[in-house]
Formats: C-alpha cells, sequence, structure tokens
C-alpha cells in the first residue's frame, strides 16, 4: 500500500493553507515548529495553528508572525538558507525543488536570466517558513505521492513589488503552464504563487480524486470567511495498492520511478552529449540513448531519463526545451535500491570520497582522474591503492 494524498483547492490555495491541511491531517505541528527553528533567517518566528470556522465548515489557521525583513533574495540565497538548516534531507530536497521552479516562472515573467532574477514576496521569509514547513509536513506523513485536481485561480486585482498585478498573478499562469486551472468565484486572489508552486512541483494532476482507502481529511484555512464558499483548501490522505514484489534479502528499500522518454531523429552526436549531461546535472537519477530505426526507416534514438515522481513535471519542460521534440512518454515503475553509505578517505595526501554498498566499495572516478593528472601517477596505481585503504577501513570495522 502507498500513502497518498489528494489536494482539492476548488477555493485555491496558498502557501500557509497547505501548511495548515497538512497539519490537520495529522502532521505534528511541534516537530514542524521544531525543524523549522533551525533556519535561520526565521530567527524569532511564531507559528501556531488555531481551529476556525470557514463557510461553515472547520478547518485549521496557520497563524505566522515573522520578523520585518524588507530584504530581496535571489535562488542561490534561498538555497544557501536551507542547506545551512536543521531540516530532514528529503524536506530540504523538496523545498529547494519548489523554489526553483518558482523562481524559473520569476525568471520567464520578468525575462531575466534564472541567477539574476530576485524574489520579492516569493523570497520572502513567509515564503520560506511555508514551503518549508509544507516539505517536511509531507515526509512527516510518509506521503508516498500527491495528486491534485485543477485549483481556482480567482479574478481580479492584487497588490504586488511591481504594482498593482491581475489576478491571475503571471508567475501563477506561468507555473501552471500544460495544467486544468480555472477562474473560480472570487474577485480576489485564490492560488497565491507559493500554492501554485507547490502543485505544480509536488502533485501529479488528476481531475477527480483517485481510487483511495481514505483515511483522514484534512482541511487549511485563507485568512477571509467569504460568505459564497468555505476558503478552505481540502487535503484527503490515505492509501492506494500497489503491486506487492518481494524484495531481496538484501538491505534496501524499493522505491517509486519515473522513466520519461522520447524519439529522436534530428539530434547531433554533439547536442546528444550536451542533453545526457543537462539532464544529469538538473537532477535526473539516470539518462541514455538507445540506438533505434524510427519512422521512415531513419536512423534516430530513443532518450531516456529516469527521475523521481516529484521531477517529472521540471525535468519533461528540460527535455522539451533541449531537444525541441513534441512529445515525452511517462512509464512509473518500481526499483529497488540497496543501501549505500559515504565517506572520505586520505590518499596521496589529499581527501577523496567512496560509495560503499553491500557488495562494492569505490572512489569516485572524477576525484581519481583529477588526482591522477595533477599527480602524474597512472590511474591504475591510484584505484589499487584506493581499494587496499578501503579494504583496510573496513577490516578495522
Amino acid at each position: 500500500m502507498a500513502q497518498v494524498v489528494w489536494i482539492n483547492p476548488t477555493s485555491g490555495m496558498s502557501g500557509d493553507m497547505c501548511l495548515a491541511a497538512m497539519v490537520d491531517l495529522g502532521a505534528d505541528p511541534k516537530q514542524i515548529v521544531e525543524e523549522l527553528g533551525t533556519i535561520e533567517a526565521l530567527n524569532g518566528f511564531s507559528l501556531e495553528f488555531k481551529k476556525v470556522s470557514r463557510g461553515g465548515l472547520r478547518a485549521v489557521l496557520a497563524q505566522i508572525k515573522l520578523a520585518d525583513s524588507a530584504e530581496h533574495r535571489r535562488l542561490v540565497d534561498i538555497n544557501s538558507i536551507i542547506d545551512a538548516s536543521g531540516m530532514r534531507p528529503n524536506a530540504k530536497e523538496l523545498a529547494k525543488e519548489v523554489f526553483f521552479n518558482l523562481a524559473q516562472a520569476e525568471a520567464k515573467v520578468h525575462g531575466v536570466a534564472l541567477d539574476r532574477v530576485e524574489l520579492h514576496e516569493v523570497g520572502s521569509l513567509d515564503s520560506i517558513l511555508d514551503i518549508c514547513g509544507f516539505a517536511i509536513a509531507k515526509d512527516l506523513l510518509g506521503i508516498e505521492q500527491i495528486f491534485a485536481s485543477p485549483p481556482a485561480l480567482g479574478r481580479g486585482v492584487a497588490p504586488g513589488a511591481h504594482g498593482v498585478l491581475a489576478v491571475p498573478a503571471p508567475a501563477v499562469l506561468q507555473l501552471l503552464v500544460g495544467k486544468a486551472a480555472y477562474g473560480g468565484l472570487a474577485e480576489f486572489e485564490l492560488t497565491t504563487p507559493t500554492g501554485a508552486a507547490i502543485i505544480a512541483t509536488a502533485a501529479t494532476p488528476c481531475e477527480v480524486m483517485p481510487r483511495m482507502t481514505i483515511r483522514a481529511i484534512g482541511c487549511g484555512a485563507g485568512a477571509r470567511d467569504h460568505a459564497d464558499f468555505p476558503n478552505v483548501v481540502q487535503m484527503v490522505i490515505g492509501s492506494i495498492e500497489v503491486e506487492e514484489r518481494q524484495a531481496p534479502d538484501l538491505p534496501g528499500h524499493f522505491e517509486q520511478i519515473i522513466e520519461l522518454e522520447t524519439n529522436l531523429d534530428d539530434i547531433s552526436g554533439e547536442l546528444s552529449g550536451y542533453v545526457i549531461s543537462a539532464l544529469l546535472s538538473k537532477g535526473a537519477i539516470d539518462a541514455f540513448l538507445t540506438p533505434v530505426l524510427v519512422k521512415k526507416d531513419r536512423p534516430g534514438v530513443v532518450l531516456t531519463a529516469v527521475v523521481h515522481p516529484r521531477d517529472v513535471v521540471r525535468l519533461s519542460t528540460e527535455i522539451f526545451s533541449l531537444t525541441g521534440t513534441l512529445g515525452v512518454r511517462s512509464i512509473a515503475k518500481q526499483r529497488y535500491v540497496l543501501d549505500r553509505e559515504f565517506f572520505e578517505i586520505a590518499l596521496m595526501g589529499e581527501k577523496v570520497s567512496v560509495k560503499a554498498g553491500p557488495y562494492r566499495s569505490k572512489v569516485e572516478f572524477s576525484q581519481l582522474a583529477s588526482l591522477s593528472e595533477r599527480l602524474d601517477i597512472p590511474i591504475l596505481q591510484l584505484e589499487a591503492m584506493a581499494q587496499a585503504e578501503i579494504k583496510k577501513l573496513m577490516d578495522a570495522d
């Protein structure tokens, strides 16, 4: 059985509403606050969860108090803040992924390079708290997959750092390119950029609630209590049946992966290598090309990228951008991953990284190659020395 959540954003969604709904589902608020307290930029914050009524429905409201800050942050600044925190590793990665998509959307909206875009509202302290809090809560609840129905966006105008903007905000629309959404009833902003970024990054789009065994329902309240509709985001947590597979008698675990595939018959050798390197550098678990014969008897290749479910939208977009292809297939699979550990050894007076599994331990080849070139020592000799040092450490244990 896989633990899943369905988001029903018929009244839109903001970051604080999402966080409140997660707490209503059962995420421990004390643990969330404790981990958020390791984020230095949030020094002195206050976060409380209060039961309220919205349109006659019970809901939970996140009450946040933060020190005033007009600081404008870039993506690199936010990544540094998250990396320096004591958040759990999975939460760090998800939070950085959400901010990456936010920054990418803002860069496209304003026509500037990704590394130059300044995040105003979406880089503020409350956005950092909302997104990091959501990522922590997801990990606490053990959620393996999130589904989201089309969000209501609202209409009218709303103030922003660049003056009064039309609703939906440009960044919201950019984040939801390729996904279904609609206006909704309200004459104000229903889905914020933070809410849109969470959906775009962490959720698989669906029209209706997937078949699941319901365990709990959570409602996160918005600030307004609207007369015409309950201003809440509804979340349902439960389980879905997955194919039972017998695990090998080895230390490790099953995990869900997605294979993204596309056929290419007009890509050069130089671009082929670049595409593989680019996808790996942007978070693909693996990427490779397979020679095939495609339509019209043309020689071509199948580009395959193995990715985590949370990366499907981002890396599909990268494939479209890098190759110009018009379609990408998505295939859900499971893989069994052996436990591994990482440590360092001293080799010729320098530290090199080692990856160790149940059957094999080896030094990172790129580090060996660099050391070989700098010291003018044959790489095979260095590799033998490294293996001897690894064996000595393993025997000592």
